[in-house]
């Protein structure tokens, strides 16, 4: 409780009285300075029962229209304060504030209500400028004793919160041009995966579990083959994206880590309204940034959801001296039979086949899968969203993923569709394009991957269309 400029007057007034008092020897005015100071007691320990009372039965309702809004969209903010009739001697303001860097715009933060009155209502509206998650401050609340001689403050109320998404992408999510609208799919899986009910037998690929050979069908077959089962997908899920700095590709807010963020929080919010458990980890330059674990917090997808709109791109790895397993390759085709010394001490780092190999396991994304793999139980789903810059890294992060029969989704943003809107250049957007999906089609060729393109759907219709001029097109 504080003391107001008027107690001060007060006290000033008691002190003028006790000095009269004592210069002119006339008692009667000690005793009305007295009278001033038992007066300023018994106000306070009045005001301080009444604001007691007040803050423990008050009710402060702090709403907001929309749990998540876009970027620079108006959002109303509704605040409501209610008290009994018999705290209603006391006057008191409610305030709401706004997070720092929100906009606020046309209407009244502020509920006042004067003695006698019980209820009040205000309104504002707020604008995000930026995508994240934002919290809102407790409402104040001010109370004066109805001599306007103390007053306190105290916070009571929600905190309620928005999620900030950027404005709506035109986000194609698919295969070969097809666009798909549930990529995450539903509990029961279509595709085959651990489980108990024998589905059939395939033949064993690289990454496939010892434990699942069928040694009948592999004697009987001449083969080694594997038991497929019916899948499950109410398993633990670990979400994967790579936010290092090829991420960074595209026009501002229209980024490939802008359309991977996209897909996840997508995925983040289909896990949520299933009440399935989730894993997340952001992989970033030297490894991972960021990590929400859902069985060491309450609110794991909301968690993850505010850490994927915190993400940005980490420093280019230009310094890394990063290299595509294509570009290794044209550079060993080049001085192949060139026998001059520049030839010589170039191709003893571009003509070892396991380098590169080496290199990509030591990839941040491959480390990052690896851990992820070691730490969920067999047979759990790893989603992956990336791009498609590293192949080698990418196919060996895959291997990791789906190691011990677990399950792998990728999501894969082209650099083809973000790195140009040139119209003019579609036919070498094109060529890139099929050799896009020919690795995205190696990767979804394994029974435990499914590997789907994320882009502009614009910008996937433009390069597709131009095939009807082309010979060749994906089929």
């Amino acid at each position: 409780m504080e003391v107001t400029s008027r107690w001060w007057a007060s006290v000033g007034a008691g002190l003028v009285l006790a000095a009269l008092g004592v210069v002119a020897e006339r008692p009667i005015f000690l005793v009305a300075a007295a009278g001033v100071g038992a007066w300023l007691v018994g106000v306070a320990a009045a005001s301080s029962r009444a604001f007691a009372r007040l803050g423990d039965r008050i009710t402060v309702e702090y709403t907001i229209s929309a749990a998540d809004a876009f970027v620079d969209a108006p959002v109303s903010v509704a605040l409501a304060a209610r008290r009994p009739p018999e705290t209603a001697t006391v006057p008191l303001s409610v305030r709401a504030d706004a997070p720092v860097g929100v906009e606020r715009s046309a209407g009244e933060q502020t509920v006042a209500l004067d003695p006698d009155e019980v209820a009040g209502e205000a309104a504002f509206d707020v604008s995000f400028p930026v995508a994240g998650r934002f919290a809102f401050p407790v409402p104040r609340i001010h109370m004066r004793d109805p001599t306007g001689l103390y007053r306190t403050t105290v916070d009571r109320g929600p905190t309620p919160t928005v999620t900030v998404r950027p404005q709506p992408l035109d986000v194609h999510v698919g295969q070969g041009g097809e666009a798909i609208r549930n990529a995450y799919g539903e509990h029961q899986s279509e595709r085959p995966g651990p489980g108990v009910t024998t589905q059939e037998i395939r033949q064993y690929v690289p990454g496939d579990s010892v434990r699942r050979i069928d040694w009948k069908a592999t004697a009987r077959l001449a083969d080694v083959y594997v038991r497929e089962t019916q899948g499950e997908t109410d398993r633990r899920t670990a979400l994967v994206v790579d936010h290092r700095g090829r991420m960074a590709v595209g026009p501002p807010g229209e980024t490939m880590l802008d359309y991977a963020r996209e897909v996840a929080v997508g995925i983040v919010r289909t896990a949520a309204d299933r009440n399935d458990p989730i894993d997340f980890d952001a992989v970033g330059r030297e490894g991972v940034t960021e990590s929400v674990r859902s069985n060491t917090t309450t609110e794991p997808h909301a968690q993850t959801e505010a850490a994927l709109y915190d993400l940005v791109p980490t420093a280019d790895e230009a310094a890394y001296g990063a290299q595509s397993a294509s570009r290794v390759r044209a550079i060993a085709d080049r001085i192949e039979g060139d026998d001059s010394a520049f030839a010589r001490v170039l191709g003893a780092y571009v003509g070892d086949p396991t380098r590169y190999v080496r290199r990509a396991r030591a990839d941040p994304l491959v480390g990052s899968v690896r851990r992820i793999r070691n730490r969920i139980e067999t047979g759990g789903l790893v989603v992956i969203a990336t791009s498609d810059d590293e192949p080698a890294a990418l196919r060996e992060a895959v291997k990791t993923a789906i190691a011990g029969g677990g399950r792998a989704m990728v999501f894969l943003t082209p650099r083809c569709l973000f790195e140009s809107t040139d119209v003019t250049d579609l036919d070498g957007a094109y060529d890139r394009y099929l050799a896009f999906e020919q690795l995205r089609r190696d990767l979804d060729a394994h029974p435990r991957v499914t590997a789907l393109e994320v882009a502009p759907e614009t910008r996937v219709d433009a390069v597709l269309a131009h095939r009807r001029e082309r010979p060749a097109a994906v089929r």
